[in-house]
């Protein structure tokens, strides 16, 4: 049966949960920015018929969740209310672009965490790059994501790219404290609709963080990588591959 309801963490947010039930091994669904937690209709399924209890829930500011500047704590500490709310014991953690890297955060503060995965989720693409000048492919990237930020006149906008720009994606990948995977999607579908300039430098963003993430993960047992040949949305072209990977890993 599945029950829907709402937990207000200790900081006074709403969030949003979905309980699809289940008795096996728990694991937490968190979408990616913009979206809800209705991304993961297709994925949900699957893991319930192989016998995992499944939960999903909106992040703070998305859905139905409580409106909230995004803030990694903030958004670390909704997830363990839900975990706690729900009696879930040590679930795995799955997160689709923001979500994802929200789950890689948590990866790297609880050790009981069996499984955290991160499907293509990234930071501000201002770096490392790879086959071009570096810091002219810099200002390239910066000011494009100034101008979209000033046209967008969006706070919630802002302070989002302001706490990407805060996190650093690598040292997270190298300390996590549980199995971590991270998905990276193998299309190159963003430089399609990006200027030429843009896109030229975000493919060798693309190229330069790819190489760095080989690195930090050489130096990471508990990192694994994984390539699939989907666009950014991963878990909505290819749910089967998404579940598998949980079962399989978690």
């Amino acid at each position: 049966m599945t029950v829907s309801e709402h937990v207000v963490p200790s900081d006074g947010v709403g969030i949003a949960v979905r309980d699809h039930g289940g008795d096996g091994r728990a694991v937490v669904l968190l979408h990616g920015g913009g979206r809800t937690m209705d991304d993961w209709d297709a994925v949900v399924p699957l893991l319930v018929a192989a016998g995992r209890r499944v939960v999903t829930a909106d992040l703070r500011g998305h859905g139905r969740s409580g409106a909230a500047l995004w803030s990694w704590p903030g958004a670390v500490g909704d997830l363990a209310a839900v975990i706690a709310h729900r009696g879930l014991a040590a679930p795995a953690v799955v997160g689709h672009s923001l979500g994802g890297l929200v789950a890689a955060i948590w990866a790297t503060r609880h050790p009981e965490c069996p499984l955290a995965v991160n499907l293509d989720g990234h930071t501000n693409p201002t770096g490392p790059f790879e086959g071009v000048d570096a810091a002219a492919a810099r200002r390239t990237m910066r000011g494009f994501l100034d101008a979209s930020l000033e046209q967008a006149g969006d706070p919630a906008l802002t302070r989002l790219i302001a706490e990407f720009d805060a996190l650093d994606l690598f040292a997270t990948y190298a300390a996590p404290r549980c199995p971590l995977v991270v998905v990276s999607s193998a299309r190159p579908e963003m430089e399609e609709l990006l200027p030429p300039e843009v896109a030229e430098a975000f493919g060798a963003y693309r190229r330069g963080f790819a190489r760095r993430l080989r690195t930090v993960a050489a130096a990471t047992p508990l990192l694994r990588l994984l390539d699939v040949p989907t666009g950014h949305d991963v878990h909505l072209e290819a749910p089967g591959t998404v579940a598998g990977l949980v079962l399989e890993e978690g």
